[in-house]
């Protein structure tokens, strides 16, 4: 019984840097493939393998509905694995799921015909939805995994920002792969196997360094109509998924439009670099502070104050820049909206204090159908992004391809890349506003939390 308490207490207040720096490196494969293949699929079967534009949308429309739908169902499979037969219901799907994720990657890059459209559609449409499939089961128990391995609210942060870290490095190699393929199908195929090889090697440490906690082995599950009501009387989640939905529309229209924002912050390549900076050093730093900050004022009260700053800094920074004379100003509004957006640290850690506090309620832990309902509801932002972004380009005359831009495309530029954000954080801070955990709240879930488990690893012995 000692040994079962010494055990608990250890888990509960503190990770070992083995075990933080073990499950951040699942990060690296969750960026490297799905990156690449973010980055290639549609180049690869609509350019290279010239498929059918009405195939290739029909194949969109399918691979839509997959994306949308499997996350719940994917996120119960792993709630309601037997971890006593299994041994887990996390890391059994990181250990032999992530070698067919990458394996399936692989087989992506390797054409079933060059003529043949008929082929050429079942193999883009099997590959994205095997490829997203996967990509689901084995990232959702990865992130599934941080909630449970601790109920330390600031070791979750710790750990999910060394895992963002990561995850932000991963990106230098997926860029590189994506050069490779100037130099042929080849050495395309032979990068991307280097990639899942990696990818591979990563998910391997992950499961040998990240042990699920015993106390949650006997768990009630329940059936899935049910989990999902559950789940969706959870009020703080309902407002976090509210706050959640802006923070992804923000995320799908920023860096995909940097080529855009180029335009007003000095497109050469100094500005590239100088981009690149701020979002490392400004925006890691912030993500820094934000977590020393936490333990003082609790997120909820982070959000709202940095997110104010936010606001009112784009606003006063968008209404100098009209004036081309003082347009330089830009590069101080994307400095002070990339320091005060750093509490997007917290992002996902917000989400498990609902996880905790259905724990309490429903006496079992259900990370999986949480993160399921999560993506369904959100992974429509990514497309409501960029399609608002393009609507707003076209409407102020924005000229494809061109570094010479009318003056009436550089103001919609501005706006796209300093109002839009803004009403969506304004939106964003509304649900935060109303969200019931604060850091009194989420410090006696955590103490409740606490004799929770303690309970359930007595009963478990």
């Amino acid at each position: 019984m000692n040994k079962l308490n010494i055990n608990f207490t250890n888990s509960s207040e503190k990770l070992s840097l083995k075990k933080i720096f073990g499950y951040a490196l699942g990060g690296v494969p969750t960026t490297l493939l799905a990156g690449v293949f973010t980055l290639c699929y549609v180049d690869f079967f609509y350019d290279d393998l010239k498929l059918n534009w009405s195939l290739f949308i029909l194949g969109q429309v399918i691979y839509m509905i997959v994306n949308a739908l499997n996350d719940p169902f994917l996120g119960q499979l792993s709630d309601r694995t037997d971890r006593i037969k299994w041994g887990s219901r996390r890391i059994i799907y990181i250990k032999y799921g992530g070698p067919i994720w990458a394996l399936i990657f692989v087989i992506i890059w390797f054409p079933w015909s060059y003529t043949n459209q008929i082929l050429i559609f079942l193999q883009f449409v099997v590959s994205v939805c095997a490829f997203d499939t996967m990509l689901t089961l084995v990232v959702l128990c990865w992130m599934a995994l941080l909630p449970e391995i601790t109920s330390n609210i600031d070791q979750r942060n710790k750990a999910n920002l060394i895992a963002n870290i990561f995850m932000f490095i991963s990106a230098i190699p997926v860029i590189i792969i994506q050069l490779l393929k100037s130099y042929g199908l080849v050495a395309f195929q032979i990068g991307n196997i280097i990639i899942a090889i990696i990818s591979v090697f990563c998910f391997i440490v992950v499961s040998y360094t990240c042990k699920e906690r015993p106390e949650f082995q006997k768990d009630k599950t329940f059936p899935f109509k049910k989990a999902i009501k559950k789940t969706l009387k959870t009020k703080s989640f309902l407002y976090y998924l509210g706050y959640n939905f802006t923070q992804v529309f923000k995320n799908s229209i920023g860096l995909t439009y940097l080529f855009t924002y180029l335009l007003i912050l000095g497109n050469n390549e100094i500005a590239l670099l100088g981009a690149f900076l701020v979002f490392v050093l400004v925006g890691f730093g912030s993500n820094y502070v934000c977590i020393k900050l936490r333990p003082k004022w609790g997120m909820k009260k982070i959000i709202v104050r940095f997110g104010i700053l936010n606001v009112i800094g784009t606003f006063v920074a968008f209404i100098l820049i009209i004036n081309p004379m003082t347009e330089f100003l830009i590069w101080f509004a994307f400095i002070w909206t990339t320091f005060f957006g750093g509490y997007s640290v917290f992002n996902y850690p917000l989400m498990t204090l609902s996880i905790d506090e259905d724990e309490l309620k429903s006496g079992s832990r259900r990370e999986g159908m949480f993160l399921g309902m999560n993506a369904l509801f959100t992974k429509p932002a990514e497309s409501i992004g960029p399609i608002i972004a393009t609507f707003i380009l076209e409407f102020f005359g924005y000229v494809k391809n061109s570094a010479v831009q009318p003056a009436s495309a550089l103001f919609g530029i501005k706006i796209l890349f300093l109002i839009i954000p803004a009403i969506a954080t304004i939106i964003g801070l509304v649900f935060i506003y109303f969200h019931p955990i604060d850091i009194n709240r989420s410090s006696i879930i955590k103490t409740e939390l606490d004799k929770l488990h303690r309970q359930k690893l007595e009963k478990l012995s």
